[in-house]
C-alpha cells in the first residue's frame, strides 16, 4: 500500500506513465504493479531530492512498458503463429478470392486471442476487401479515350477523364493499396 508522502515529481510522472503502459493487463494485476512500483518510489525517492538522483532511481526501474511486458504471461494462444499469420495474409490478398477470403481472414482476425478490440477495428474497416479493393477502383476510375470511325469518316476520339478527376482517381487507388499494406504491417507488429 502506498504513503500519503508526495513523490518527487519526475517520479509521479514515471509513476503515471506506468499507470498508462498497464492498461493492458487485468485490472487487478495493474493495481498490484502500480501500488509496487509506488511503494519502492516513496522510498527511494524524496520531494526535496535533486532531479538528478531522482533521475538515476528511475533510470534503475527501467523504461515503464518494458516493466509491463515483463508481467505479461507468455501464453501459448498469445503469440503469433499460423491462425494470426493466415488472418494477415487473407486480409491483405483474400479479395482476390472472391471476397470469401477477406471475410475469412476478418473470422480468423476476430477469433485470435493476439489482437485486441481496437486492432480488430483497425483490420476490419481500413479499406475492406484488402489490396483486392485497389483493382476494384482502377478497373472503375480507369482512364479511358473513346474513339470512334466508320467507313468514309475520320476517326473521332472524344477525351478521358479530366484532371481532376485523374488526380482523385490516383489518390483513391493509393489510399486502397497503402491502407491494406499499413493494416496489414501494423497487426503483425500489435499480435503479442
Amino acid at each position: 500500500m502506498t504513503t500519503t508522502t508526495t513523490l518527487h515529481p519526475l517520479a509521479a510522472d514515471y509513476l503515471d506513465r506506468v499507470d498508462r503502459a498497464a492498461r493492458r493487463l487485468p485490472r487487478t494485476e495493474r493495481r498490484e504493479l502500480v501500488e509496487e512500483i509506488s511503494a519502492h518510489l516513496h522510498e527511494a525517492t524524496s520531494l526535496d531530492m535533486p532531479d538528478a538522483e531522482a533521475l538515476t532511481v528511475l533510470d534503475r526501474l527501467g523504461d515503464p512498458e518494458d516493466i509491463v511486458e515483463a508481467q505479461q504471461p507468455d501464453e501459448p494462444g498469445g503469440r503469433r503463429g499460423v491462425h494470426e499469420w493466415a488472418a494477415i495474409f487473407l486480409l491483405l490478398l483474400g479479395g482476390f478470392i472472391f471476397a470469401f477470403g477477406w471475410i475469412a481472414g476478418v473470422i480468423l482476425l476476430w477469433s485470435s486471442r493476439a489482437w485486441n478490440t481496437r486492432d480488430k477495428l483497425i483490420g476490419t474497416l481500413i479499406v475492406p476487401g484488402g489490396l483486392a479493393t485497389a483493382f476494384v477502383v482502377a478497373l472503375l476510375t480507369g482512364t479511358k479515350r473513346k474513339c470512334t470511325s466508320g467507313p468514309g469518316h475520320p476517326t473521332i476520339c472524344t477525351p478521358g477523364p479530366g484532371t481532376a478527376h485523374q488526380i482523385i482517381a490516383i489518390g483513391l487507388f493509393g489510399l486502397c493499396v497503402i491502407g491494406p499494406i499499413f493494416t496489414s504491417l501494423y497487426l503483425a507488429r500489435r499480435a503479442r
